[in-house]
C-alpha cells in the first residue's frame, strides 16, 4: 500500500467525511430530476476538480454527465472509473428511522439514501485520486472518471454520451464500485452485470365496471388475465417459459463454474435476513447460479379493481402491472420484449406489453489477466483474498464499457452486504469508505508498476461479454 495514504486519511478524515455527508444531503433522485440533480452534478464536478482532475459537466437529453481526467497523457496505463450521483426514490418506503436526506451517523455507520449506492463508493475513488495528485506528487497512470445522474432510471442517455466521446474514454481497464459485498462482508470482484428490461403489462376488459353477480364467469376479468399470463410465463422454480427467451443464455465456462462452486450459501442466514426460504434451496438448485447467471422475471406491482374498505362486487375494466426481466449472456432487451409480446398475444390477446427501458447484460472473462492486479490490491488492503464472482445480480451500465468501448470491467463492491440500498435505512460504514480509498490508491500503484499489454484491449477479447 502506498506509504503515506494512511496519514492522509488520518489528517483529512473529518474533511472527507464532512464532504461525504454534504453529498448525502442533496436528494438528486433520478426519476424526478429538478434542481437537485443539477446541484449534485456540480458537487461531483467540484470534487473532481479538488482531486486535481480536469473536469467538465456535459449536457445530455437527460441529466448531466460529469467527465474528468488527469495523469500523464503518455502514462503506461489508462484506468477508467465510473459512478452515479443520482439516488433511488424514497417515496412509499415506510420504516425510515431518520430523514433519508439528513445523514445520521451512529458509530461507524452513516444512514442516508445514497450512502452506499453510490455516493460513498465513487467518492472513495476520487479521494484516492486526490491523495495521488495532492499528496503523492501526481498520478502515475492516466485516470478517467465518468459520473452520471440516471443510473437509477436505466442509464438512458449514458450510451448516447459514450458513443459521442469514444476517443476520450479509451482505456485499458475499467474498475468501479457498486453493489454490496458478499454475505459476512466478504470482499469480491464482480466481472459483469445482468442486464434488465422494464415492462408494463395492461389488460383490458369491459368498457364499464360490471356487477359480478350478473356477469361473473361470462366476462373476462383483467386482473385474472394478468395473473394467468404471469403464471404461464414463470415456472414455480423461477424458470422462464416464454419461447425465445433462451436465446443468448450462455453456458458457464469452467472458470465461472469453479468460481460459483466456491461461493458458500447459508440457507439459515438467508432465511433469518430475508424472512423466507430461497427458491433454489427449495428446488435443490444452485443459489448463485440462478441469481447471477440465469434470467428472471419479477412482477413489482399490479393495479386494478377495488382494494379499499368494504366490498364492491364489480369486475374491473382494466388492470396494469409493472415488471422487470433480468438478462444474462447475449440476451437482447428488444428481442426479449418481442418474445414476451408474442407470448402474451397468443395466450391472452387482451394483454398488451410495453417496454419502459432496457439495458443489455455484460461480462468480462473471470480469468482476465488484469483481474490479478485488482485482486492483489483488494487482498492487501482488506487482509482477505476477494472471491471472483461472474456477475453482479443487479444491473449497471457495464455494457457501455465492455460492449461499446471494448474495455474489460471489474467491479469491487465497497458497501456492506446488508447496506439495504433501495430500501429504508440504507447505510454505509465509514471504515469501508476509507478502506476503499486505500484499495484504489494501491491499485493505481500496481497498474503503474505493471504497465500495460501492448496489444489493444479489443484484440485481447477483454470486453466481450460471455
Amino acid at each position: 500500500m502506498p506509504s503515506d495514504v494512511d496519514s492522509f486519511l488520518t489528517t483529512h478524515r473529518d474533511q472527507l467525511i464532512g464532504q461525504y455527508l454534504d453529498f448525502l444531503r442533496v436528494p438528486g433522485v433520478a426519476v424526478t430530476g429538478g434542481p437537485d440533480i443539477r446541484r449534485m452534478a456540480e458537487l461531483a464536478a467540484a470534487k473532481c476538480a479538488e482531486a486535481g482532475l480536469e473536469v467538465a459537466v456535459h449536457e445530455t437529453p437527460g441529466h448531466p454527465v460529469v467527465y474528468a481526467h488527469g495523469g500523464p497523457p503518455d502514462a503506461p496505463f489508462t484506468l477508467l472509473t465510473y459512478g452515479h450521483y443520482d439516488v433511488f426514490p424514497v417515496d412509499d418506503q415506510p420504516g425510515w428511522r431518520s430523514d433519508p436526506f439528513e445523514p445520521l451517523v451512529r458509530g461507524d455507520r452513516v444512514y442516508a439514501r445514497g450512502a452506499g449506492d453510490n455516493k460513498g463508493q465513487f467518492l472513495a475513488y476520487l479521494n484516492a485520486v486526490q491523495w495521488w495528485q495532492r499528496a503523492a506528487g501526481g498520478l502515475p497512470v492516466r485516470v478517467k472518471v465518468l459520473l452520471e445522474g440516471e443510473e437509477e432510471y436505466g442509464s438512458r442517455h449514458l450510451p448516447w454520451f459514450v458513443e459521442r466521446h469514444r476517443a476520450e474514454l479509451a482505456a485499458d481497464l475499467c474498475v468501479y464500485s457498486d453493489g454490496p459485498m458478499l454475505p459476512g462482508d466478504r470482499p469480491a470482484l464482480l466481472f459483469g452485470a445482468r442486464g434488465g428490461v422494464a415492462l408494463e403489462f395492461h389488460a383490458a376488459g369491459a368498457a364499464v365496471p360490471l356487477h359480478s353477480g350478473n356477469f361473473g364467469g361470462v366476462v373476462a376479468n383483467p386482473i385474472l388475465a394478468l395473473a394467468r399470463l404471469f403464471a404461464a410465463m414463470v415456472a414455480p422454480n423461477g424458470d422462464l417459459r416464454v419461447p425465445g427467451l433462451e436465446r443468448g443464455v450462455p453456458r458457464l465456462t469452467a472458470a465461472e463454474r469453479a468460481a460459483l462452486d466456491g461461493l458458500e450459501f447459508d440457507p439459515d442466514e438467508f432465511r433469518a435476513r430475508v424472512g423466507t426460504e430461497a427458491l433454489p434451496a427449495r428446488f435443490g438448485e444452485s443459489y448463485y447460479e440462478r441469481l447471477l447467471c440465469r434470467p428472471s422475471l419479477t412482477v413489482s406491482g399490479i393495479v386494478g379493481g377495488h382494494t379499499g374498505a368494504g366490498v364492491k362486487s364489480l369486475i374491473p375494466t382494466s388492470a396494469t402491472a409493472k415488471a422487470d426481466v433480468r438478462l444474462v449472456g447475449q440476451q437482447d432487451p428488444d428481442e426479449v420484449v418481442a418474445a414476451i409480446a408474442r407470448f402474451a398475444a397468443a395466450e391472452h390477446p387482451e394483454v398488451t406489453v410495453r417496454k419502459l427501458f432496457g439495458q443489455p447484460p455484460s461480462r468480462t472473462p473471470i480469468d482476465h489477466p488484469y483481474a490479478d492486479l485488482v485482486e492483489r490490491a483488494v487482498a492487501e488492503c482488506v487482509g482477505e483474498r476477494p472471491r471472483r464472482v461472474p456477475s453482479l445480480a443487479g444491473t449497471t451500465p457495464d455494457h457501455v464499457f465492455t460492449r461499446q468501448l471494448g474495455v474489460p470491467a471489474v467491479m469491487v463492491p465497497l458497501a456492506p452486504a446488508d447496506q439495504n440500498h433501495h430500501g429504508p435505512n440504507e447505510y454505509m460504514r465509514v471504515s469501508y469508505l476509507l478502506r476503499g480509498v486505500r484499495i484504489v490508491a494501491r491499485l493505481i500503484e500496481l497498474l503503474a508498476t505493471a504497465g500495460r499489454d501492448t496489444s489493444p484491449a479489443t484484440e485481447r477479447g477483454a470486453g466481450v461479454p460471455g
